[in-house]
């Protein structure tokens, strides 16, 4: 895989190696790679096929299409089982099994549908909260029409896609190969996925790490959650957590994790808003189950904080580390603990709850993502 037009520090190098590794991309028999040039939209699915759904692929191809079929055919069924095609050129082509838009190239719009698309198919979209306030971060989002915003939105949140330096997203533009590899190591990352094998990894809560790769430790959370809160900080506005809830139904978001397929579900699907998108973006949105603790004097870093007014949420926020005494068994506030939360007007920041906060019907339970 030493493509002899691939540069030493090239931009999508480490992504175009991992993906040829996986056998999803080759290069050409004259060594090269040619990571500048455009991609179809045959090429793409079968690049996206061969990543997150290869036993389809295989199956397809055991079936045998029982005719003439294009060389394609195989993978653009696997995707159309997995409703991946829908709200696409190639999911509004009439002309199976031939694509007519085959050999088109595929647009930036297009790329971003077919992700978003895998993330749903994999129950992985990102925090709500996130999903709010993307459209500050792209300058020409009025060019992206409401069709295609949704998807946008949810590549940026899950930083499958990160925008030109300019800040424009460029939907209209073309993808290329190396844009291409770019694309599904990063969705690949961003689910948890192995691509090439369409399953999830294996990294479970015992001897798992944090995103940064460091051992899950109470030091390097702490030190993640200042770095995510510093990344954040910034003139945005984010609404904070609905107020209303019953902590049975927040218990219920965070407990439903894993699915009858065995699927890791993101925190953040609706159980903390910024609180819950930050403990994302330490432990991941996978492979560690949340857990209420009984003992909530033993809180750490990264935990999530609900506070309850007469059984009714008032607030969600991630413990920072900081602490001034601690808290009592019954989950009242003795002195303070620091908290991370999105401030009005802007940026992240922390505050610390105090006994001031204290008053009849206020209680606090305290849910952690830390292996047992």
């Amino acid at each position: 895989m030493g493509f002899s037009d691939l540069p030493a520090g090239y931009w999508a190098g480490e992504a175009i190696r991992n993906v040829a590794g996986k056998n999803i991309v080759s290069g050409y028999q004259d060594g090269t790679f040619r990571p500048g040039q455009k991609v179809t939209y045959g090429q793409f699915a079968v690049l996206l096929a061969r990543a997150f759904y290869p036993k389809e692929v295989r199956a397809y191809e055991d079936q045998g299409y029982g005719g003439a079929a294009p060389w394609y055919w195989s993978s653009v069924a696997a995707l159309r089982d997995h409703d991946v095609l829908k709200g696409t050129v190639m999911g509004r082509d009439t002309g199976w099994p031939e694509l007519k838009c085959g050999g088109d190239y595929v647009t930036r719009f297009d790329m971003a549908q077919l992700a978003y698309n895998i993330m749903r198919d994999y129950e992985q979209t990102g925090s709500a909260v996130e999903r709010e306030v993307v459209h500050f971060r792209i300058r020409d989002w009025a060019d992206i029409s409401v069709e295609y915003q949704d998807a946008v939105t949810a590549c940026y949140v899950l930083q499958v896609l990160r925008g030109h330096i300019d800040g424009d997203f460029d939907g209209a533009a073309l993808m290329n190969r190396a844009q291409s590899c770019v694309v599904i190591d990063r969705l690949g990352k961003a689910l948890g996925v192995n691509i090439g094998t369409g399953e999830y990894t294996s990294a479970g809560p015992a001897g798992a790490t944090l995103l940064s790769g460091l051992p899950v430790t109470e030091e390097n959370v702490k030190d993640l959650l200042q770095r995510v809160v510093t990344e954040w900080q910034g003139n945005v506005l984010a609404s904070t957590y609905t107020e209303g809830n019953s902590s049975a139904e927040v218990q219920a978001v965070i407990w439903s994790y894993d699915d009858a397929n065995g699927k890791k579900l993101s925190m953040t699907s609706g159980s903390g808003g910024y609180a819950a998108m930050l403990s994302d973006r330490v432990f991941g949105r996978h492979g560690f189950p949340a857990r209420k603790l009984d003992d909530i004097t033993k809180m750490r870093a990264g935990d999530l904080v609900i506070t309850l007014d007469n059984g009714k949420i008032v607030r969600v926020s991630t413990y920072s580390g900081t602490k001034g005494e601690m808290m009592t068994l019954e989950g009242r506030m003795e002195r303070g603990y620091g908290m991370y939360y999105l401030k009005e007007g802007g940026g992240g920041g922390s505050m610390v709850i105090t006994p001031d906060d204290e008053f009849p019907g206020r209680t606090y339970e305290v849910w952690t993502r830390y292996p047992e």
